[in-house]
């Protein structure tokens, strides 16, 4: 995990959408997908354009934002 990866992670959080997230930090989706396999978590329900944050994603989102 890397910081910047903490960052994209809350900012997805903030805007309510990790396209929204990418747009404004300049970076490509795949990087909350990379958290997901990475930690084996699925932090981030999506539907559509929409994305709600799982039981997991609630604590890790704390654990990042204490972080970041």
């Amino acid at each position: 995990m890397t910081y910047q990866q903490l960052i994209y992670f809350c900012t997805a959080c903030e805007c309510g959408s990790v396209t929204k997230a990418a747009e404004k930090l300049f970076v490509t989706q795949p990087a909350i997908r990379h958290l997901e396999k990475e930690y084996h978590l699925q932090i981030l329900e999506r539907k559509d354009k929409n994305m709600r944050l799982t039981p997991d994603g609630k604590i890790f989102l704390e654990h990042a934002k204490n972080l970041v």
